[in-house]
């Protein structure tokens, strides 16, 4: 009777491990984990560096320890599913999904591989996670407090330019998010007492005509809410406000980067290296649904003179004091 307890308790034992655990056990193997973004590989390359880097610095060699298996989308959401499929195809033990939109296309195909990325939505409040410090299903990463860094960004834009009282706000109307992203917006907004004018943009050609709509619009500000369209055409909107001479605050200093005015959030490439550590963890056996769902360490206030002064815009002593970099 012992030898049949153990059994049936080691049975068991087993069946709990399984099947996150089941990866981790081929040691033997190189590690494969999945890249899944929704833009083409040209766009934000530094994030797949900085992912690289941190797994170089928990002592894992690519090509070694692990492969990765990277399958781009290109600006189109609807294939990210089919993409997550070819994943799974491949033998990944992990996805590393870059956006909101990859993680929930991941999700929706797979309850039984990690899923791991950078959140823009609040995870408990979307469904994806039972709570911050213990998700419970297959999915788990960084929150990256989009939302509430929203109101900041507003603030910050007036406090840049105090004159500002109708600010566009370029955004993707078909995404789960935007419209609760935009009431969070409009409240801020009133008390700030600015207006908002929404700029729906799915393409190229979408940013030109929104950006036409501002003017006519008498619109004097211009924010982004985070999605696959403003990340795709940095430079393309950074063109657009120069032209269109409207100062604008943005969630990451890519954008600055470009020849952005001023940007406002967590450090993405810190998010990426962060991620990193989850990807050792779970292959290594951690489940996912017991890994807590982190929230940046690291923000960063960049701000760029040279446009400022292109813009005719004098930015405050308050500002540049805080500034974490400042672009010449």
């Amino acid at each position: 009777m012992n030898n049949r307890r153990k059994l049936i308790v080691a049975l068991g034992t087993g069946a709990i491990a399984t099947p996150f655990a089941s990866f981790a056990q081929q040691q033997s193997k190189i590690w494969r984990i999945g890249w899944l973004k929704i833009q083409g590989p040209q766009h934000t390359p530094g994030q797949l560096r900085a992912f690289r880097a941190g797994m170089r610095a928990l002592g894992l060699v690519e090509g070694r320890d692990y492969s990765l298996v990277e399958r781009y989308a290109n600006g189109d959401g609807v294939r990210l599913p089919s993409l997550t499929t070819e994943l799974l195809g491949a033998g990944v033990g992990i996805i590393v999904a870059t956006s909101q939109p990859s993680i929930a296309a991941a999700a929706g195909v797979t309850k039984r591989v990690p899923v791991i990325g950078r959140m823009n939505d609040d995870p408990v409040a979307n469904g994806m996670a039972q709570s911050l410090a213990r998700p419970g299903g297959n999915i788990t990463g960084i929150y990256a407090m989009t939302e509430e860094l929203n109101p900041k960004r507003l603030a910050l834009l007036k406090e840049i330019t105090p004159s500002v009282r109708h600010v566009g706000v370029l955004l993707r109307q078909d995404l789960s998010n935007a419209e609760h992203d935009w009431q969070v917006l409009v409240a801020a907004a009133r008390q700030l007492e600015i207006e908002l004018l929404a700029l729906n943009a799915r393409s190229a050609d979408d940013l030109t005509g929104a950006f036409e709509q501002a003017s006519t619009k008498n619109v004097d500000g211009i924010m982004t809410l985070r999605n696959p369209t403003v990340v795709t055409y940095i430079k393309l909107i950074a063109q657009l406000c120069r032209r269109h001479r409207l100062p604008a605050i943005f969630d990451a200093r890519e954008y600055v980067e470009a020849g952005g005015l001023a940007s406002y959030g967590p450090n993405i490439e810190a998010i990426y290296r962060q991620l990193a550590t989850y990807a050792d963890k779970l292959l290594r056996g951690a489940s996912p649904g017991g890994l807590p769902i982190e929230q940046p360490t690291k923000f960063e206030l960049v701000v760029n003179k040279k446009t400022a002064k292109s813009l005719g815009i004098n930015i405050p002593d308050t500002v540049m004091l805080r500034a974490d970099k400042v672009i010449e």
